[in-house]
């Protein structure tokens, strides 16, 4: 049962199941600094939702010879 303090946030697995890549991705990501930021408790990892949306717009990059005008 989730709280009411971590409404905004997701689980590893669930967040792995959402990209559908696999967990040991997330975990690669996240040891070569590469990933979204991660909330630790305890052993669990978290990923905040807002943080992980953030991250993953910063991740986008132009088409390789797109012009400015068309990346827009």
């Amino acid at each position: 049962m989730q709280t009411e303090i971590l409404k905004d946030y997701i689980s590893r697995d669930e967040l792995a199941a959402r990209l559908g890549k696999t967990v040991k991705t997330l975990v690669r990501w996240e040891n070569d600094g590469n990933g979204p930021p991660v909330t630790r408790i305890g052993r669990d990892v978290l990923y905040s939702i807002p943080s992980f949306e953030k991250w993953l717009k910063q991740q986008e990059r132009a088409a390789k010879g797109a012009t400015s005008a068309s990346a827009a």
